[in-house]
């Protein structure tokens, strides 16, 4: 992704502190996280890019288990976020932004498109929905939301609709209008933070699908929030942080990823996104982390792939 005109440089972090810090990484784990780094994105090249037939790789456990892609955009998910929504030419900004929230306390485009994109500037009109269908993905966090729709709307029975009804409701607290006039990408993920339901985890996931419509003013590339998952993956990176917080630290990873030395790894992207991100590298800290704990043979990966190698 290229920057954008409002774009605040490290936005949120010290960074002078980033540039003067000398961490130490541990060795073992950073070689495993360059090789997770390049062994997942090759996987994506001979998948999705190359149409290949499995075996994509040889390495057992991601052969055995789900992790998602190096890049966000490339997973199944946000691709049809990006297409269906983000890009959609016949919704308007506000209507963009407010599918877009919809979609990820979903996290499910089947849903998304079950119940249909929706003009949020008229009234629903509410379908019975399924009892014995799965509605909700559960690779994010959606308790809080729930939590919250049930509390405003208990006589709703059907969490579907209630959690639709959470979306007019943050219309009529004018989120949309909110995010339209933020100074900073900080201030238009406080923004999203301040949503009744919505913790740091979505608030930031949600920034992230914002970036990929062409009217807003920010990229991913220049703020990050290290989620729990990702906070796991740098602990085990980082043997000494040298008092930089979890988001300096991806910052700092992202200025000297002359350490990583992936040559043509990113053969299929435009020059501009040939390095990666600090969005991308707390993506990467969430799976370093499963997969890490795997070759340690510690805990059970839940996701798992149901090809015949």
């Amino acid at each position: 992704m290229k920057n954008k005109p409002r774009d605040k440089f490290y936005c949120g972090v010290r960074k002078e502190i980033i540039k003067m810090r000398i961490p130490k990484l541990n060795r073992k784990n950073f070689e495993l996280l360059k090789y997770w780094i390049s062994e997942r994105y090759k996987i994506h090249l001979k998948k999705d890019i190359q149409k290949l037939s499995p075996p994509w790789t040889k390495d057992e456990i991601l052969q055995k288990y789900r992790f998602t892609n190096v890049r966000r955009e490339h997973d199944k998910e946000t691709k049809w976020l990006i297409k269906n929504i983000c890009l959609n030419q016949k919704l308007t900004y506000e209507n963009k932004i407010l599918n877009t929230i919809l979609f990820r306390l979903f996290n499910k485009s089947s849903t998304v498109e079950e119940i249909g994109l929706i003009n949020f500037d008229r009234e629903f009109s509410f379908k019975k929905m399924n009892k014995n269908k799965i509605y909700f993905s559960n690779a994010f966090f959606t308790s809080g939301p729930k939590t919250t729709a049930n509390k405003l709307f208990p006589n709703e029975k059907n969490m579907t609709n209630k959690i639709i009804k959470l979306v007019y409701y943050h219309k009529k607290l004018k989120i949309a209008d909110r995010i339209k006039s933020s100074e900073n990408q900080k201030q238009v993920f406080d923004n999203l933070l301040s949503m009744p339901g919505i913790g740091k985890f979505l608030a930031y996931q949600i920034f992230v699908d914002l970036t990929y419509m062409e009217e807003f003013l920010f990229s991913e590339n220049e703020f990050t929030i290290a989620g729990p998952g990702c906070i796991k993956g740098l602990k085990l990176i980082f043997d000494d942080f040298d008092k930089m917080n979890y988001e300096e630290a991806l910052f700092w990873l992202r200025d000297n990823q002359n350490l990583f030395n992936f040559n043509n790894l990113f053969q299929d992207l435009e020059e501009y996104d040939k390095k990666i991100n600090v969005m991308s590298l707390e993506n990467c800290m969430c799976e370093i982390s499963k997969y890490i704990r795997a070759c340690n043979g510690k805990g059970r990966l839940r996701a798992k792939y149901v090809i015949k190698w």
